[in-house]
């Protein structure tokens, strides 16, 4: 097997479009149990502005992870040009953060209301909206940056058939969160995730 598509003096190539999707799906699923595994940083925490960086359950190295994933892809298949693929990868993990603060803040904001008023039963049935609505949330602003970013040295993804797929992908897993949080496994959402929106995005690359 030659490897001659690592050097750095190749021109990237794209594979054929089958082919794509399956190993950027394969590649985030990888990022999506590296993501899984628990934090080896402390919690960091932006004190003026409530900005969470990291914790146990949302730990930085998930962003750092994906993003990776992502700007290797681009190196491997889009172009040698590293500035452009470190600022894929910087603005997938800035998605990242903008997705986990964006989800938190929904979920402080449902469960701190007054829907459903006092009735037994009223903070759980927040809680499981909070989860669900700030999934979604999160997921819609994570995906949209990624598509972002990977737009940056990927033509394709600017077009709105190819950004729009990753962004609804990455909305629609989002409702994850909650089946992630009740049971206390962040697998549940990290690798599916993380596996469909850069096959998503592998799609948007080779797609006609």
């Amino acid at each position: 097997m030659k490897w001659d598509f690592l050097k750095a003096d190749t021109a990237p190539r794209l594979p054929p479009s089958a082919r794509a999707v399956v190993t950027m799906a394969a590649i985030g699923a990888v990022t999506g149990l590296i993501s899984s595994i628990p934090s080896p940083l402390p919690e960091m925490r932006l004190d003026e502005d409530g900005l969470l960086l990291n914790a146990e359950g949302v730990p930085l190295h998930a962003g750092i992870a994906f993003g990776a994933g992502i700007g290797l892809s681009m190196w491997l298949w889009v172009t040698r040009d590293l500035g452009r693929c470190f600022l894929a990868m910087a603005l997938v993990l800035i998605g990242w953060l903008a997705a986990v603060n964006t989800a938190n803040d929904v979920y402080q904001a449902l469960v701190g209301s007054e829907l459903f008023g006092t009735v037994p039963g009223a903070k759980g049935n927040r809680e499981i909206l909070g989860l669900l609505l700030g999934g979604i949330g999160g997921g819609a602003v994570g995906a949209g940056l990624t598509a972002f970013g990977t737009g940056i040295p990927a033509e394709p993804i600017r077009r709105t058939k190819s950004w729009i797929l990753v962004v609804v992908v990455g909305t629609a897993l989002g409702a994850l969160l909650y089946p992630a949080a009740d049971l206390n496994a962040l697998l549940l959402l990290f690798v599916p995730w993380q596996a469909l929106v850069a096959a998503a995005v592998a799609f948007g690359l080779t797609r006609p």
